[in-house]
């Protein structure tokens, strides 16, 4: 179970992943040992992992989004070929017009049409599978649901209660 503490780490993670848990602990009023157990455990869990992300835009290459819509076979199965692609970085299921989102990057135009012509759409079950490119990325926040929109700074004490 996450509580507001595991929360609050997360959060500050979530501005900086960088940040120590001395810091973190000073902030929310825990100590340095108490949010690296707490870590270790949501670490542990798959709740939280941190990593540097890339804006593939900016480093030359495409991203796009994937959207793929599956027939005659279980969509798990097309979501399992798609997650062993190494271009393939997220693939989820969804309702809607599509039964898969797929986010992909490619080192051009060629690799692009090579993934989709010759591995994705050549997957069994696969009916249609739309591109859609990102030009130029606007807003990459990952804001769960029920977390504040402001951080903790600090400074700023959040005790437990």
């Amino acid at each position: 179970m996450i509580d507001d503490l595991d929360r609050h780490i997360i959060d500050q993670l979530r501005v900086d992943g960088r940040r120590s848990f001395g810091e973190i602990g000073r902030s929310i009023g825990l100590s340095e040992a108490a949010v690296r157990a707490r870590f270790r455990r949501l670490n542990r869990r798959g709740v939280v992992q941190v990593v540097g992300m890339t804006d593939a835009v900016k480093m030359g290459q495409l991203e796009v989004h994937l959207a793929v819509r599956v027939q005659h076979i279980p969509v798990a199965l097309v979501a399992r070929e798609l997650s062993r692609m190494a271009e393939v970085q997220y693939v989820a299921s969804c309702v809607g017009p599509y039964d898969l989102i797929a986010d992909v990057r490619c080192q051009d135009i060629s690799h692009l049409a090579e993934l989709l012509t010759e591995r994705v759409r050549r997957i069994n079950g696969v009916e249609h599978a739309e591109a859609l490119t990102v030009l130029e990325v606007l807003k990459d926040t990952y804001l769960w649901a029920g977390f504040r929109e402001v951080p903790v700074r600090p400074g700023d004490q959040i005790l437990p209660r």
